[in-house]
């Protein structure tokens, strides 16, 4: 929503305009949205007296409490107020669009007055989740498998909240009574690194692979498209934000900015699901000081599970 608006005030900003342009969020007399000149976004929250903060000042973004400030709008009209200004230093359009989407979760989701000191510490929040971001053109092709696994269930809150919190989770998912790691490849075989301890787990957990072969497609999906359609399909609040937060951490700065369209095969015969244990590995004698074994194998010619068994290890 405010790329969308952030777009329509780029196009409309006026010749020599030396303030902000913007426009109300909503409606609400209380948010408003606006750019300067420079195409740097910012949002504005009506501050009411007795909040003062000290500003912050991060590596992408400052926040500013108790500022005047007059916000110009179309028609030659504008708004005059006192407001807590939250801008991002930055006009690159995929990053620009990262940051407005990490504040719709943080403040549009859920109407209502945010205090200046709530503002404050959840844009120190989104500002080191935001610093942290890598890129990494295999995170986004292991995030379009992930990411798809979770559309293509029949319970995608389910298998979303399964999903494994940490980029070096050692398995991608953890069910009720499996685990199951997702790998992705746009090769023509299935062919996949995997560690030991992901196909013989010490701990003795019943362990599942999904491989979902992929290509490149002008119809297909890029990673950001296929996101924010399985964030459509997340009504909780609490669930939709932390999905999008797992998402930047995997598939960093490119998750926007990567524009490959992937798609899968049809009559799905992209993905297959192997018992982990059928997979095979490398020999290493048990009393040898090896550890953090890996391995790549391909699967292309393993048998796989039938379908209905591989519906019911997806559904975790």
């Amino acid at each position: 929503m405010l790329f969308d608006k952030y777009n329509g005030l780029i196009a409309r900003f006026p010749d020599e305009c030396d303030h902000l342009f913007g426009q109300d969020v909503d409606g609400r007399s209380d948010l408003w949205f606006s750019i300067d000149a420079n195409g740097h976004p910012s949002l504005l929250f009506e501050t009411t007296k007795g909040e003062e903060q000290p500003d912050l000042k991060l590596k992408y973004v400052e926040v500013e409490f108790a500022r005047r400030c007059e916000i110009a709008m179309e028609g030659g009209r504008s708004q005059v107020g006192t407001f807590t200004v939250v801008s991002f230093k930055d006009d690159d359009a995929d990053l620009v669009r990262i940051f407005l989407r990490l504040l719709e979760e943080a403040f549009l989701a859920e109407k209502g007055p945010h205090s200046s000191q709530e503002i404050r510490s959840k844009i120190i929040t989104l500002a080191e989740i935001f610093s942290r971001l890598e890129t990494s053109v295999k995170d986004v092709i292991g995030l379009w498998g992930e990411l798809h696994v979770i559309r293509r269930s029949h319970d995608p809150i389910k298998v979303a909240r399964a999903w494994c919190l940490a980029k070096s989770a050692q398995f991608d998912f953890l069910g009720e009574s499996h685990v199951l790691e997702v790998k992705a490849t746009t090769k023509a075989r299935r062919l996949h690194r995997f560690s030991m301890e992901q196909v013989r787990p010490s701990s003795g957990l019943n362990s599942y692979i999904c491989s979902v072969l992929l290509a490149e497609l002008p119809s297909g999906m890029t990673v950001g498209e296929l996101m924010d359609e399985v964030l459509e399909l997340i009504e909780d609040v609490d669930d939709r934000s932390r999905l999008f937060h797992q998402c930047l951490k995997k598939g960093g700065k490119d998750i926007y900015a990567s524009a490959l369209p992937l798609s899968v095969f049809p009559d799905g015969a992209s993905l297959a699901v192997f018992r982990a244990s059928t997979i095979p590995v490398p020999q290493v004698d048990e009393s040898a000081p090896i550890y953090n074994v890996r391995f790549d194998a391909d699967l292309s010619d393993a048998v796989a599970l039938s379908r209905e068994d591989a519906e019911h290890v997806l559904s975790l």
